[in-house]
Order: structure tokens, then C-alpha cells, then sequence
């Protein structure tokens, strides 16, 4: 590329900036739109995972979800691509590695991501006319489907729409729902005091001609913040950018502005209360938050020692605080909040189930714990491990699927969009070596009081639940709709009618192949025929199996040790699940439940102990306790040596501890369900038709989460029985017999990891213990979980094997085309649900689910209604070809070290080849129209079976309950 120089103009942006970006291996550039005034950051750096966004800045100035509603409407048509779905045609026809949309309480991103150039800049077309030409305007049925409508035009108070069901279901738990109250108590009535997501219960407020005068508002040019990031002609991106987009539009002044605000209940207690859990015995214990501004998000190096401070608070068992807060019996379990998306940030520290009466005690814990550390300081060891902690996370930058060109877009944003320096945001690692050295001269004592302890900037809240608010809340809300259709003119009542058919014109409106042509596709040339390699040798030493990876690691090793666990009698099945989740938190007999915390952060870039299942089939799977880390070479030593203590020296009768931590996962446990009940419900109906997922549930889903409840009981009661149960899982679990370990680092690493492992083994249990085979039998289950939602989860699932169908590839598009053909259609768009899908799995795992559904017997009918949809399916050339991309598009996302290392554990114990992985790709870009017509009748079979479950509000199980064969409280 040829070289960029400061005030030259290209194609209308003039260059105002540039620097070097040590930290990422890249340099930056901030240019100005002449014209239009908008802003553009290209980050250029070798990484061929290249980045497009534009954000906006959206601050709301009510409850009504303007900027949430208007995200998910802008990607329903534009005036180049005429499609209603134009974001859904892209998830089906490209190669994208990152594809979506996201709101925050200030702005509003649209970004996307691909290797492929030609790919990359067919989404960045459409992303562009969505946002500054979309279909809003001129067809009604776009905000009336996304936003908010009358659920039968208006004869009844019941409301639907897809933004209105997502934040129904999230704000459906008690912690979404004390984030609003944080927030409004320490922003009041201005923008960060508002919910941009949308309240439910003022959703219904907004009107059209609002929706509409907010996109003009602020989805102009000049208010406007593009990114450009990865390997790429850069110089085509801004003539693309320039010509098809900004030289229409000419500057405005005429910006929104956030500035700082004051709090205004500062230094009060505030009341409020959330439903309670339906029969919950506990309505005495709620949540206590201890809330205070902690500075700018402009302010790289406060985040960094915020992020720190709040980890070294509360984050783990050694924490002073958690401790502190645990042991005076305030509240079960203590985390902390820091929320640095906010012009002026906060950082809240929570307390779960404590008593309304000790609600000042748990403020005076707080205060007590923050003077004694503005004087003396965190532990030593607490604080040395804290920074090597998060000194490990800087430099690896492991960010799972997400692009990491996404994550520097979303960082730098927070100086960006209030008018400072985006690069700062992106020098973390030389920030924090300032940090650490002004550490060492008492920073942080000094941080704690002036920050924490001194501040005024802050609230305290309790927060307790209420039996039958979510009744009374419901009534109140449909009395006021009916109130208001009761009062309407005959004027308002003609404009549902024309609403009604808006939407119907909408949705039932077919596009036609012309108008889907209008979205850019690659071809088939575009796919590589061969699927991505996953390179690993399998190996032996002293009859001990494991595989070895080469990565370029960075001088990290990454360590999976798997102990096999098939052989355990069944009554110790969930103890093994009980076993990983105590491990590494219990006292040993070298180190006490406090410092462990603290030897693990000394060691380990990352340490978890888990329960992972690898099903070949109904019936074959491998279950293990796996025991997961990564460390640097020079630290492996004493990371084996710290597995050794823990595994062999856990002291099991170390009760109060074990309390602690059972104490900890059943809250966990609790929080999973209300924020992730398609899985929980996922999880519970596969474990009814598969051997592997019948294990998966009893040591991480429902079952095990009452077994938690369970062994909460036998500790008070008969402690003994549970340290015996404990103790002999372990010596069962922990043999050179059971073991295989999945080995990952530099090839140069390589020898001295294999040899550290070998010696790992030498010392393992030798006691052997085979449990009884048995084969077996898949029992439905129509089972029904009630939780204090407003929103349901519905899950359908069976297995191959009980079809006599075989697996094929041709299964991964038909996934594609339900999941985001009928299923999107009739469940989303149609139904209103936030999401769905389905799964097809080589191991023969079938499931349909929904997500933040507002229905429940009706989704099931859909469900079985496929068959007939697909028994009509036809497609052409290129609507195959779409399909085609965007089930490869699955196959194909880059790969962090640790999802590599998963991956290939997942193929050594399913024993799954490369050949494998090769028929099914052919069997995926081979997939005809006709092929997917053939699987009606398999579609049929599966529509006569019953084997469900849902997770949702109460009210709406009980309207449906004929459908199920057994209805329990989940919590």
C-alpha cells in the first residue's frame, strides 16, 4: 500500500492523524470527511480477519427503546437492497466472521467482519444503505414487526413485537433489573439513567413519527464514527465510502452532546423490589448494591486500575471484601460490577440473598474493608497475582469468535465518541506497565480513598423480592392498555386497521427473486473445497495416550488432562460434577481456602476444573472431568506441581469451605437459568434420548443444580457422608488409568511439556473400579420448568439413532435453511420471539429451540409443521449457493488457540478424521433442492415424537399445561 501522509485529502477524508500502535502491532489513522463531517479510524495491521463498523452516537432521552428498536430496523430493507431481511440474507450467503448489530446506553454499532475481501465489501454496501437509507420510512410494518404492535390489532391489552419479547425475557431476572435501578439512581432522568434497550412497560409508548425523527436525528454523517481495521486496500474502502454514501450529505452542527451529570440520590439509601420466584421460600433475602462514579471511560489507565482493584475486591475466595462480606453472614455470595460503557463510569458492589435488616451492616463492612486498604494496602500476594492475572489477559488477547479487530473498535469508542484520543484506548499494555510502577508507590491506596471511600458520587441500594409483583405488574400494565384502546377515537381505531394490514403487507409479501439478487453473493469458487486443518499427532508414552498441538502460542502452553469417568457407579456420577466444581477452591493441606486464590493468579494465566462429555453416538460417549489451564513454559513446573496439591490434598472435611463453594454455584446455578434457559432447557430434553447428555445433566444441568440444593442440606445434616463421597469419586477419577491429556504450545515447547505431563502421571491413583455397562433407553419427557419470566423457552429434541436415519452433511444445510428460512419466519418474525433454531449433530443430537418466546404451544405446532414446508421447498442456482456459503460460513470461523485445543479434543475422543470432516464439507457443497425436499419425511417422523421442555413464566405453562406430562419450579 502506498504510504499515507497527514492533511492530504483521499477520496474526500483528509488525513488529520496517525501513530504507531506498539501494543497490537499496527498503525492508526483518524481521518475527517470534508463534506459530510464524519469521522473514519482505519487500524492497519496484517490480520486478514478484516473489520467494518459504523456507530452512532443514540442517546435516549426516555424508556422506550428508540435506539434498540431502530437497530433491528434499519437491517429490515433499504433503498438499494429491497429484501425485508437483508441482515438475515447476509447470515445465510456469506462468509462472515462476525455479523451484528448492538446497542449500548450511548451509542449504536453496526459492525461485520470477513476474510474474504470481496465478501467484506458486499456487507459493508449493505450495512451502509441500511443505515442511512433504510425502508423505515415508507413501510410502517418494519416498526410494528420489531418494535411494538398490538398482538390481534387491537380487540385485546396484549402487545408483541420482537424488541418488546427480547427485553421482556432481559429484564426478567433480578440483576438486569437491579442494573436498572443502579442506573437510575446514579443518572436520574438523563441518558445513562435511561434503558436504550427498551422497558417493556413503556415500549408501547413510542410512536412511529418518534422512531422516525430520531433516525434523522442522529443517523446522520456528522454523527457518524467509521472503522476500517485488518489487511486491506484501504484506498477502495473510502472511494466506496465517499462516492455511494457521504457525498450526499453535507455537515451539520447540529450533534448530540453528553456531558456530566450529578447524581441525584447521592449518598441515599433507595428501596425497590423484583418478582419473586413463584412458592420462594426465602422473601426475606434480596440484593444489596453499593454503587459510586469512579471516573471517565475516556480514561484508559482508570480502567485498567478499576478493573484491577475490582478483581482483587471481590472477584475471587482470597478477596478481602467477598470475604469479609460472606463471613459476617450479610449475604450469600459478593461480586462486583464495573460498567465502563458510560461517559462517567460506575463500579457496584452486590450483595446476594442478605437480609433487608442488615442492609447498613453490609454498608459499614464495605466502608470498614476500604479504609483498611487505604492504609495498608492489598495482601501482597493477593496483589502480585491480580497483576500477573491481568497482565496474562492483556498479552494473549484470547477473545473467543469475536474478531479482535471488533474488540479495538468497541475499546476505542469510549474516548472516541466523547471527543478524545481513540489510539490511547488501544496502548493497555504500556499503560499498565505506568500502572504497575506507580503500584509499587502506593497507587492504589490512594485510588481506594479517593475513588471509593471518600467519593460522595454514589448510592446504596436494597433490592428485595416481592411476592406476586410480576402479577400486579402484568394486570397494571394490561389495565393501561385497555384503557387506552378504550379511549380511542374512531381515527386511532381506522389507524390499527391500516396498522394490521402495514404489517401484513409486510411480512406476507414475498420478495421476489429480483429483489434478492439485490444482495451481494460470492460463488462457489469462493468456498474452498477442503475444510479447515486441524493438525495434531496422537501419542504414547508408558501406555498413556495424549495429542499434541503446534501453535504459535507466544511462549504460552495450553493444557487439557482428561479423566475418564464412564466407569463411575452411578450414584457418583453427580459428585463428579460436584468434584470439578470445588477443586482448585477447597483447602488443600498445604494451602487454606483464602490463599489459593492467590497461588493460582501466581501461576496461571487461567485454571478451571470441568465436566466435558464427547458423544460418538446415542450410546457411546466418553465422559470426563477435565482439567483445563494455560500458563508461560517457564511457569509449567509449578503449574503440574499446583495440580498435584489439589488433586491429592484437597481436605474434603473442610466443611465451611465446601459450604462456601456449594453456597456459590447454586446462585450461579440460579443466574444461568434466568439468563441462559435455552441451554438449560437444551441440555434437560437431550438427556432424555442420549446416554451422553443423560451424563451432561446430571453433573451440569438441572438435575445437578438440585443436586447442589441437596447437598446444601447434607452438609448442615451429614457433612461426613458428602467428604466420604468426595473422597472416593476422586481416587476413582484421578488414575494413570483414566487419563489423556490434550497438549498445545510452540513446537519448540513441545518436548518439555510432553515430559512434564509424563511425570504428572507417574503419580497418579492406581485403583482401578469398572461400573456396569448398560445400554441406554431414550425416554421423552414433556416437562415444564416455571421461572419468573415473561418469556418462554421452548426445546424439542430426539436423536438420529432412534430414526434410523444417518448423519449426513446435507443435515447442516438443512439446518441452514430452517433455522433462518421457517424458523425466523413463523417464530421470530411472525411469533415475535427474539430467537430460535435447530441442530443437527454427527453424534444423531436433534433439537429445536426458541429463545425469549412470548408463545409456547404454538411454537411446538410449528415445529412439527416443517415437514410440510420442506416437502415445497424449491430453490435455484443461486439460492442454493446461498445456502451453501452460509453453512460453510460455520465451518470456516478463525480459531483462538483455545478453541483449537477444543476442537481437536472433540475430534480425538468422537474420533472424528480429517477424512470425515472432508466427506461431510463435499456432502455440504453437494446439497441439491432435491436433497432438501427428501427430508420431509424424515421431518414427519420427527413431528410424531414428543420429547420437550420448557423453561417460562408460570401463567403461560399453566395456559398450555395439557401438553405436559410433569410442571415443577425450576428454582
Amino acid at each position: 500500500m502506498k504510504s499515507l501522509e497527514i492533511n492530504q485529502i483521499y477520496h474526500g477524508f483528509q488525513l488529520k492523524k496517525s501513530e504507531k500502535l506498539e501494543d497490537i502491532s499496527a498503525t492508526g489513522y483518524l481521518f475527517t470527511h470534508l463534506k459530510s463531517g464524519a469521522r473514519l479510524c482505519y487500524i492497519e495491521t496484517e490480520d486478514n480477519n478484516k473489520v467494518f463498523s459504523v456507530s452512532f452516537k443514540t442517546p435516549p432521552d426516555n424508556d422506550c427503546g428508540t435506539p434498540h428498536i431502530l437497530e433491528h430496523s434499519v437491517l429490515c430493507g433499504s433503498r438499494k437492497y429491497q429484501a425485508k431481511d437483508p441482515f438475515n440474507e447476509l447470515a445465510k450467503g456469506s462468509l462472515n466472521t462476525f455479523l451484528n448489530a448492538m446497542t449500548y446506553a450511548d451509542k449504536t454499532m453496526y459492525p461485520i467482519a470477513s476474510c474474504n475481501e470481496k465478501d467484506f465489501h458486499n456487507m459493508m454496501d449493505v450495512y451502509l444503505d441500511a443505515v442511512f437509507y433504510p425502508n423505515i420510512y415508507t413501510k410502517k410494518g418494519i416498526f410494528l414487526q420489531e418494535g411494538w404492535r398490538y398482538a390481534d390489532g387491537g380487540n385485546s391489552p396484549e402487545i408483541t413485537g420482537v424488541v418488546f419479547n427480547e427485553m421482556k425475557g432481559a429484564l426478567s431476572d433480578p440483576e438486569s433489573r437491579l442494573a436498572g435501578v443502579i442506573a437510575r439512581s446514579m443518572f436520574g432522568n438523563t441518558t445513562y439513567g435511561m434503558e436504550s434497550g427498551g422497558d417493556p412497560d413503556a415500549i408501547p409508548n413510542l410512536t412511529y413519527e418518534a422512531f422516525l425523527d430520531f433516525h434523522r436525528k442522529y443517523y446522520h454523517p456528522s454523527n457518524a464514527y467509521f472503522y476500517l481495521y485488518g489487511d486491506m486496500d484501504v484506498f477502495s474502502c473510502l472511494e466506496h465510502i465517499d462516492s455511494a454514501y457521504l457525498s450526499d450529505f453535507t455537515e451539520s452542527n447540529d450533534l448530540p452532546v453528553i456531558t456530566e451529570t450529578t447524581v441525584p440520590h447521592a449518598m441515599e439509601w433507595i428501596s425497590d423490589t423484583y418478582p419473586a420466584e413463584e412458592n420462594e421460600k426465602d422473601l426475606d433475602k434480596g440484593y444489596f448494591a453499593y454503587n459510586i462514579k469512579v471516573g471517565k471511560c475516556t480514561d484508559p489507565k482508570r480502567i485498567l486500575a478499576m478493573q484491577l482493584v475490582g478483581y482483587l475486591l471481590l472477584e475471587t475466595n482470597a478477596s478481602p471484601l467477598k470475604n469479609a462480606l460472606r463471613d459476617a453472614d450479610v449475604c450469600e455470595e459478593a461480586e462486583g460490577y464495573f460498567d465502563s460503557s458510560t461517559y462517567e463510569m460506575i463500579y457496584s458492589i452486590i450483595a446476594k440473598k442478605g437480609r433487608k435488616q442488615d442492609a447498613e451492616k453490609f454498608k459499614a463492612i464495605v466502608e470498614d474493608v476500604l479504609k483498611d486498604l487505604s492504609i495498608h494496602d492489598f495482601d501482597p500476594e493477593l496483589l502480585q497475582g491480580g497483576i500477573k492475572k491481568l497482565e496474562f489477559l492483556l498479552r494473549e488477547e484470547d477473545y473467543g469468535s469475536r474478531p479482535k479487530g471488533l474488540i479495538y473498535n468497541t475499546r476505542l469508542m469510549k474516548s472516541w465518541l466523547h471527543g478524545e484520543n481513540p489510539f490511547e484506548s488501544l496502548r493497555q499494555i504500556e499503560i499498565f506497565e505506568e500502572l504497575k510502577a506507580e503500584i509499587k508507590n502506593g497507587y492504589l491506596k490512594q485510588f481506594i480513598k479517593e475513588v471509593l471511600l471518600d467519593n460522595s458520587e454514589k448510592t446504596w441500594i436494597i433490592f428485595m423480592p416481592e411476592e406476586g409483583k410480576q402479577q400486579k405488574d402484568d394486570a397494571a400494565f394490561a389495565e393501561k392498555i385497555s384503557a387506552r384502546i378504550a379511549a380511542m377515537t374512531p381515527a386511532e381505531k381506522q389507524q390499527l386497521t391500516e396498522d394490521k394490514k402495514a404489517l401484513s403487507d409486510f411480512q406476507d409479501t414475498e420478495d421476489t427473486p429480483e429483489i434478492l439478487a439485490q444482495i451481494p453473493l460470492l460463488q462457489r469458487e469462493d468456498i474452498s473445497p477442503e475444510p479447515q486443518k486441524i493438525t495434531f499427532t496422537e501419542e504414547k508414552q508408558e501406555d498413556v495416550p495424549f495429542i499434541h498441538l503446534p501453535l504459535q502460542a507466544k511462549g504460552i502452553d495450553y493444557v487439557e488432562i482428561c479423566f475418564e469417568t464412564n466407569h463411575l457407579p452411578k450414584e457418583l456420577v453427580p459428585y463428579s460434577g460436584l468434584l470439578a466444581e470445588v477443586l482448585s477452591k477447597l483447602d488443600t493441606q498445604k494451602t487454606d481456602f483464602a490463599a489459593l486464590p492467590k497461588k493460582i493468579d501466581q501461576i496461571f494465566g487461567g485454571l478451571s476444573f470441568s465436566n466435558d462429555i464427547y458423544s460418538k453416538n446415542q450410546q457411546e460417549y466418553r465422559a470426563f472431568v477435565g482439567i483445563n489451564f494455560k500458563v508461560l513454559s517457564e511457569d509449567l513446573t509449578k503449574a503440574f506441581d499446583f495440580i498435584k496439591e489439589v488433586i491429592f490434598s484437597s481436605d474434603y472435611t473442610a466443611v465451611q469451605s465446601l459450604k462456601k463453594i456449594v453456597q456459590s454455584a447454586r446462585l450461579k446455578g440460579e443466574s444461568f437459568f434466568q439468563n441462559q434457559s435455552h441451554l438449560a432447557a437444551i441440555y434437560r430434553s437431550r438427556s432424555a434420548v442420549s446416554a451422553g447428555a443423560a451424563v451432561k445433566e446430571q453433573t451440569s444441568g438441572i438435575a445437578y443444580f438440585h443436586f447442589l440444593r441437596e447437598i446444601e442440606n447434607l452438609l448442615d445434616e451429614n457433612p461426613a457422608f458428602v467428604t466420604a463421597q468426595l473422597e472416593k469419586t476422586a481416587k476413582l477419577v484421578f488414575t494413570k488409568e483414566n487419563v489423556t491429556a490434550i497438549l498445545g504450545c510452540d513446537p519448540s515447547k513441545s518436548e518439555h511439556l510432553t515430559k512434564t505431563f509424563i511425570d504428572f502421571v507417574h503419580e497418579l491413583y492406581t485403583e482401578e473400579c469398572r461400573g456396569e455397562g448398560e445400554r441406554f433407553t431414550a425416554v421423552p419427557r414433556k416437562e415444564a420448568f416455571s421461572i419468573a419470566s415473561r418469556v418462554q423457552y421452548n426445546i424439542k429434541a430426539w436423536d438420529l439413532a432412534e430414526m434410523q436415519q444417518k448423519y449426513s452433511g446435507k443435515m447442516q444445510v438443512l439446518k441452514t435453511i430452517l433455522t433462518l428460512e421457517y424458523l425466523w419466519t413463523h417464530i421470530r418474525i411472525q411469533g415475535g420471539a427474539y430467537g430460535c433454531g435447530c441442530n443437527f449433530q454427527r453424534n444423531g443430537s436433534i433439537y429445536f429451540y426458541s429463545y425469549r418466546d412470548p408463545n409456547l404451544k404454538n411454537t411446538y405446532d410449528i415445529y412439527d409443521h416443517l415437514w410440510e414446508e420442506i416437502a415445497d421447498f424449491q430453490a435455484d442456482e443461486r439460492q442454493m449457493t446461498k445456502y451453501l456459503l452460509g453453512t460453510i460460513n460455520r465451518f470456516d470461523q478463525p480459531k483462538t488457540n483455545a478453541e483449537l485445543m477444543d476442537y481437536a479434543a472433540a475430534m480425538y475422543f468422537t474420533g472424528t478424521t480429517q477424512e470425515m470432516r472432508q466427506k461431510e464439507r463435499m456432502e455440504i457443497l453437494e446439497t441439491t433442492a432435491d436433497d432438501i425436499r427428501q427430508f420431509s419425511g424424515f421431518l414427519k417422523d420427527l413431528s410424531e415424537i414428543s420429547n420437550i421442555c420448557t423453561i417460562g413464566g408460570n401463567e403461560k405453562i399453566k395456559a398450555d399445561e395439557n401438553i405436559f406430562e410433569t410442571i415443577q419450579n425450576l428454582i
